[in-house]
């Protein structure tokens, strides 16, 4: 009995001490059970783009006195501007003025302005939170006023804040949506000879993001009509909203049809389910992906490189023969902000396998990776297909005769129409076992031409 108590005791002993050394070693902060956790980025982390700690930044006063209109001396008469800046290798030179919504009477500050502003700041975009006047203080006016201000006090400080004058976009939340649209739809020309210096750029912005508001083109806000003769057309646009927000969504849907007959580059995401006043609404699996589409577009219209965008072009060829159908993608390599481009080969044009992209879609100079991707391995587009065209010619003139029905008839029942791909193939090298990425370098002067050919074997 005395040896089993003994062992029994030693045992417990033993484990004691393992244990004891396992906690010594323990980061210190951490939990003891993070010492059996996984490594790598917890769940709902991006490790490519975190915000970082710090303190919230000294705002900076638009006017430096006598603002127009000022009813009073606190920090509400005083418009002014947070700046997120972020640091200068990932600096991309690109700057959104944040308008905060509140319905005029506060402004959401944080989830709709310093999170925002943390947000764009880790992927290299500098944020500027704006403290415009609200009511019962001042009117909409006053807002929109301070939100032109502000435009011109990013252009007329741009070299300070390392940003590009010709890449500031504005973004705006419910009542800050409106705000940010009406300012938009409503720009100053920037007066040359004014004794303000700030007054002297102009308060347009390169683009608009607008979550859950909108303003109407014509209305109070922006004027007789913002589209009148010799004003500006709007910026490209980006709008997010959902169908549970039925008040803002059919104002959205309105400005979208009015944004499109105008022919104003923009893209909308409605998605079916969320309150209004989600923000970014980050670690949402749903509704936080609207961040990331919004960061896309942004990088997509190359609004987070000064850099020139090139014309490319060329034939893919898989095992030799033209890609049936497909893509093919380029990733930048070096240069920060550069777009990424995907060319997709869809076989309608006179040359199988051929692909392009014009300039204004286009990447810009340095290197990139190339991924093809096939999605069949046969196709033929019904606007090539010499017997289709044969037929919808004669069948738009009206000479459509019996004989050509049953000729259509008996090619149709001839064509292979079966699958052809088991999955999606996807090249990244030029043959499978080759150990270098397919890169290649896109030149700033001259023809930027590229034939690709990859191996499935």
């Amino acid at each position: 009995m005395r040896t089993t108590l003994r062992s029994w005791i030693a045992r417990m002993l033993l484990f004691a001490s393992v244990m004891f050394l396992l906690l010594s070693y323990a980061p210190q902060g951490e939990p003891a059970n993070s010492l059996f956790e996984s490594p790598g980025p917890r769940r709902g982390d991006d490790p490519e783009a975190k915000p970082e700690k710090g303190t919230i930044p000294k705002p900076i006063e638009l006017w430096a006195k006598d603002v127009p209109g000022a009813t009073g001396d606190s920090d509400e008469d005083k418009p002014a501007v947070y700046p997120y800046l972020p640091p200068p290798d990932k600096n991309t030179g690109a700057a959104v003025l944040i308008c905060p919504g509140g319905g005029f009477n506060t402004r959401c500050t944080d989830y709709e302005g310093v999170l925002i502003a943390q947000w764009l700041k880790a992927r290299g975009i500098a944020g500027f939170v704006l403290r415009y006047r609200i009511r019962p203080l001042y009117t909409k006016s006053e807002s929109i006023q301070d939100a032109h201000r502000a435009v011109q006090h990013l252009r007329a400080h741009a070299d300070e804040y390392r940003i590009a004058t010709d890449r500031i976009g504005i973004i705006g939340f419910s009542a800050g949506a409106e705000l940010a649209a009406a300012a938009t739809f409503n720009p100053l020309p920037g007066k040359a000879d004014a004794m303000d210096p700030v007054e002297r750029f102009p308060s347009r912005v390169n683009f608009m993001i607008l979550a859950y508001g909108s303003a109407r083109l014509r209305g109070p806000e922006v004027g007789k009509d913002a589209l009148a003769a010799g004003k500006p057309a709007p910026p490209p646009t980006f709008l997010f909203c959902t169908a549970e927000d039925t008040g803002h969504l059919t104002g959205m849907i309105d400005l979208y049809a009015e944004l499109r007959r105008l022919r104003v580059p923009v893209e909308v995401h409605f998605f079916e389910r969320g309150e209004h006043g989600v923000g970014f609404a980050q670690g949402d699996p749903v509704l936080g992906n609207w961040p990331g589409l919004m960061y896309s577009w942004i990088r997509a219209h190359g609004f987070l490189t000064g850099q020139k965008r090139l014309a490319i072009k060329g034939v893919v060829k898989v095992d030799g023969e033209p890609l049936a159908h497909g893509s093919v993608t380029f990733t930048p390599i070096d240069a920060i902000g550069a777009p990424p481009v995907t060319a997709y080969v869809l076989n309608t044009g006179p040359v199988r396998g051929q692909y392009s992209v014009p300039a204004d879609r286009g990447p810009t100079s340095g290197r990139y990776r190339v991924e093809v991707r096939q999605d069949a391995t046969r196709w033929l587009s019904n606007s090539r297909d010499p017997v289709m065209q044969k037929m919808n010619e004669k069948q738009r003139s009206g000479t459509l005769t019996d004989q050509d029905r049953r000729e259509w008839h008996e090619y149709a029942r001839k064509k292979s129409l079966s699958p052809s791909i088991e999955e999606l193939r996807i090249f990244r090298t030029v043959r499978p076992n080759d150990q270098q990425d397919l890169i290649i370098e896109i030149k700033a002067a001259g023809e930027n031409q590229f034939d690709i050919a990859v191996y499935s074997k």
